[in-house]
């Protein structure tokens, strides 16, 4: 007579446990694509008002100091479905993000700096995002005000 055995309780919750943790790692979280979609919306809000900007230092041959000086709306009134205000400062736009925006990156700031060739008001302007670095033989008008978790932020602004 031959004895059949099959799996204790212990050995079958044991596999099920492994089972179930190998397919928690398998779900994808999109808790960062949805933030970095929400961001790079906001970024596009204000590719307008970089005209302005440029504009403003080729004829001045300085940056604006302020939403005024650049000819922009009140920083209060430039608002998007996921920013509450956006700060010219120095040229540089201090985008801070709300309204329907996930909770934790409520009331953070991103900041998106003019770089330029000093001392050439006809070399391009370009903008850099956050916390990239300033190419080489370039300057960043403004400070970085960027506190987002970096998880959050899209790649360029890394």
């Amino acid at each position: 007579m031959k004895l059949i055995r099959g799996f204790t309780l212990i050995e079958v919750l044991v596999v099920l446990t492994i089972i179930g943790l190998l397919a928690m790692m398998a779900i994808p979280n999109r808790t960062g694509t949805i933030a970095r979609t929400q961001i790079t919306e906001s970024i596009k809000l204000i590719e307008d008002y970089k005209t302005l900007v440029a504009l403003y230092y080729r004829n001045v041959g300085r940056f604006p100091a302020n939403n005024g000086e650049a000819g922009l709306p009140a920083a209060d009134k430039i608002r998007g479905n996921y920013i509450t205000r956006v700060d010219v400062v120095d040229g540089g736009f201090h985008i801070e993000l709300g309204a329907k925006i996930r909770d934790e990156l409520t009331g953070k700031i991103l900041s998106i700096r003019p770089i330029y060739v000093e001392g050439s008001l006809n070399s391009p302007i370009s903008w850099i995002c956050g916390n990239d670095s300033v190419p080489e033989g370039m300057s960043a008008s403004g400070n970085n005000q960027t506190n987002v978790d970096l998880q959050f932020l899209p790649i360029r602004c890394r």
